[in-house]
């Protein structure tokens, strides 16, 4: 039971670390396409190009995600340029075992 206790305690420091997107136009459009089903922490993990990001944004589409047409390159530049190869955010939850 005490380590029950322990468990219950210690989950809000398990969760997400990574609270909000960096700012920057297409913010609002991410959130509103990606928080419908991803967490911000989990865009935090991802280290894609354009070209993977317009890929994955597209079948995102496919699947149902809200983007509209015309916010489609908007969505794609701002994943590109803040969740891409040079992504400087690492989200503590998910840092590999030693780091």
């Amino acid at each position: 039971m005490t380590f029950l206790a322990f468990l219950l305690a210690a989950l809000p420091t398990l969760g997400t670390q990574f609270k909000q997107l960096p700012a920057g136009k297409g913010k609002a459009q991410v959130e509103a396409a990606c928080y419908a089903c991803h967490s911000a922490d989990l865009l935090a993990q991802q280290r894609l190009t354009a070209k993977q990001w317009t890929a994955t944004v597209e079948k995102m589409m496919k699947w149902g995600a809200a983007v509209q047409p015309a916010d489609k390159q908007v969505v794609i530049d701002y994943l590109a340029k803040h969740f891409g190869p040079a992504n400087k955010f690492t989200p503590t939850a998910t840092k590999p075992v030693g780091k």
